[in-house]
């Protein structure tokens, strides 16, 4: 017999998926990381890192992608940007190594603005955090400006019609089409180079096998522009 969620306990998976926090919090970034680790390979292998690019991840989760991340060329430099400060430290823990070599640097962020330099960043990539965006415009604005001429944005989310069938996405997401994806990012000044659409099995709450439909917008400034 499938365990009935109240609507209490569907608006507390929502918040913990927006930005995990405490125990719970741990535990629901090590989920995240887990179910997540498809769409994060495919994102990242849409920005054909090179050797010394300076990546920009936001919303890193735990950050157990970020070593195979720094796998894919010689001497890159990684920085995430979360607004979870539990994500923080625990994505701290899990790449001590990293950060203790000056390669990897996490910010805590509000989700509206950046820390960061103009033209700080040779790519740029975000997966499942579109939904809590509170102003899509103006953060897509922000990305483009730490992003250099020419750099590359990954922007990677699940097709609305999967996720609206996910119980806890009445609360507080906001879900895409990805037409309307590529609209904001053509709005805010980005070309689109290609969109990925991929499917994968993931297995849902209940336990069974369901087919995930998502994308990787690929995007980039163009400098003559």
């Amino acid at each position: 017999m499938e365990h009935q969620h109240s609507e209490e306990d569907l608006k507390n998976i929502a918040k913990q998926l927006s930005c995990p926090e405490g125990e719970q919090g741990i535990k629901t970034g090590e989920m995240m990381h887990a179910s997540n680790l498809g769409m994060t390979s495919s994102a990242i292998d849409a920005l054909n890192l090179q050797n010394h690019d300076i990546v920009l991840e936001i919303g890193h989760g735990n950050g157990g992608h970020i070593a195979q991340l720094l796998s894919k060329a010689e001497n890159l430099k990684y920085y995430g940007a979360d607004i979870s400060e539990t994500i923080i430290v625990e994505a701290e823990k899990i790449n001590q190594d990293f950060v203790d070599k000056g390669i990897v640097h996490f910010e805590l962020t509000d989700g509206a603005t950046l820390p960061f330099e103009n033209n700080q960043f040779d790519k740029i990539f975000t997966v499942n955090t579109i939904y809590f965006w509170s102003n899509p415009g103006k953060y897509l604005n922000e990305i483009k400006r730490v992003l250099k001429p020419n750099g590359i944005f990954a922007l990677c989310f699940a097709d609305k019609k999967f996720m609206q069938n996910l119980p806890f996405t009445a609360y507080g997401f906001t879900l895409y089409e990805v037409e309307k994806v590529q609209e904001l990012l053509a709005s805010a000044g980005f070309q689109i180079k290609n969109t990925l659409k991929k499917l994968e099995q993931v297995q849902s709450k209940t336990g069974e096998q369901v087919e995930r439909e998502y994308y990787v917008v690929v995007a980039f400034i163009d400098a003559l522009a």
